[in-house]
């Protein structure tokens, strides 16, 4: 028997026969590539980082609750709660239910297909119909009454069958990726807009002291115009500086109340129903072990779950290149039939027939190769995404490496930019009361110590989130993930 002639879609040889065709089923041939880890840009180090983490410092953050690190009762609390009832967590979690019965649905081709197809039916046949009159037969009329079971099976000798369930599985391995990332992301936005309204409750406790401040030195001023010691244009400055800040003060209550409505949305609940205690300090950010960039290929479910829609990508060139074979199928039905119900169940009006087809492509007017060609540019896709989910990631690491470090700097500077300021609003309120200068002087110190006060408070809050942000770039801890 001649050998059957190697194909550059698989590598498949086997007789076209019967016994042939099993046992190219039961090797499990399969056309197409198979999948293999895509490669990636990693670079060495991360220039932001200044040291290199020890193995026992990077167990020191948890997948499942890193927020922990930063001692906060009140935001481990809520990120709990958003955990649980979060509305982006909840379609998530679906999506991975809706991807976990589709890989069901893609091996149930993996077995026969059984079903009952009874029927009963009343039939006249005419007299003179063909085959009849020669005869002399008659006209008759009977009953038909069948109660079989039909098989159909897809002998999966080319493997589209198994490559459709490796990308089935493929696709439900990145939605258990996409939820990770999505359940990341939210407990990050939790984490960011708590802290954004911890610096909101920062801000007002500096402006809060500041009116009262502000308050003092108008009731100075109006206690020395009254006396003829000063102008009224002094009391008019100084009435204005209160009235600026009392101002002020109502912009950061609304923005506070905004941060807490959104907290109430991510918790799962309505925007009225959280209410959140003032504290106003932020304690100093945690230090965040930031390991090595090839740690990202790992840690990152933005990153594995590119890594997994490129296996689905490349299931999906098999699947294409199998259209190209013959489809094999067996088909059977046993059961019984019979003209009389009353008869049916009897051994002798059993029936019964197996039978094989097969069908293959013969023109298709380019349909089979267009449809390869979309499976390739889409695997050509994946892999570009795949790409450039392992670059910004690097980026997310690098820029809040970069910010946190020059924050820390900014945060120390800014303390004695707060002195000078607070010194020089001394000096200016001496010189105009011994008259040496116009309360115009002391507006301008006051001022600057409030605007140096507030950055200060800005910087303390922008710390503690950049420190989220950096643990979410670098895949929200590593304890507890599991690895491919």
């Amino acid at each position: 028997m001649p050998k059957a002639r190697r194909s550059s879609l698989g590598r498949c040889a086997a007789p076209l026969t019967g016994i042939g065709l099993l046992t190219l089923a039961l090797a499990g041939c399969r056309v197409g590539p198979n999948y293999h880890a895509p490669p990636a840009p990693v670079p060495p180090a991360f220039t932001g980082s200044t040291a290199t983490a020890t193995a026992a410092q990077q167990d020191a953050i948890s997948y499942s609750d890193w927020w922990k690190v930063f001692n906060d009762p009140l935001l481990d609390s809520y990120e709990t709660e958003a955990d649980a009832a979060n509305t982006d967590i909840r379609i998530s979690m679906a999506h991975v239910d809706q991807a976990a019965a589709m890989t069901k649905y893609a091996q149930s081709y993996q077995m026969p297909t059984i079903g009952a197809a009874p029927s009963v039916s009343r039939t006249r046949e005419a007299q003179n119909r063909p085959n009849n009159g020669n005869t002399g037969g008659k006209a008759a009329t009977y009953n038909d009454v069948q109660l079989p079971l039909v098989m159909s099976y897809e002998i999966d000798a080319w493997g589209r069958v198994k490559r459709t369930i490796e990308a089935a599985r493929a696709s439900q391995a990145a939605s258990q990726d996409d939820l990770r990332f999505v359940r990341l992301t939210t407990e990050a936005t939790v984490a960011m807009d708590y802290y954004s309204l911890r610096e909101s409750d920062e801000e007002l406790a500096v402006i809060d002291h500041m009116l009262v401040d502000l308050q003092q030195a108008l009731d100075l001023t109006e206690s020395l115009f009254q006396h003829g010691l000063t102008s009224d244009l002094e009391v008019a400055q100084a009435k204005t500086l209160l009235d600026q800040t009392a101002a002020q003060k109502q912009t950061l209550i609304v923005q506070r109340a905004q941060f807490e409505h959104a907290l109430a949305v991510l918790l799962g609940r309505t925007a009225e129903s959280l209410s959140i205690p003032v504290q106003p300090a932020n304690p100093p950010p945690p230090e965040i072990p930031v390991g090595l960039p090839s740690d990202l290929l790992t840690r990152r479910p933005d990153v594995a779950e590119a890594d997994r829609q490129v296996a689905a990508a490349t299931a999906q060139i098999g699947i294409a290149k199998a259209a190209y074979f013959p489809q094999l199928s067996l088909t059977g039905l046993v059961g019984y039939e019979s003209s009389n119900a009353a008869t049916l169940v009897n051994w002798q009006n059993t029936i019964a027939s197996l039978g094989t087809s097969i069908t293959a492509p013969i023109f298709t007017g380019g349909r089979l190769r267009a449809g390869v060609e979309q499976a390739q540019a889409s695997y050509r896709a994946s892999l570009a995404q795949y790409e450039k989910t392992v670059l910004v990631s690097y980026q997310q690491v690098e820029d809040q490496l970069t910010a946190l470090h020059y924050l820390d700097t900014q945060a120390h500077l800014q303390q004695l930019a707060i002195k000078d300021a607070e010194r020089t609003e001394q000096i200016a309120l001496q010189r105009f009361k011994g008259g040496v200068d116009s309360y115009l002087t002391v507006v301008t110190a006051q001022q600057s110590v409030l605007m140096n006060e507030q950055i200060a408070a800005q910087i303390a809050g922008q710390r503690e989130i950049d420190s989220v942000v950096l643990i979410k770039a670098l895949g929200g801890g590593w304890t507890g993930v599991k690895h491919p």
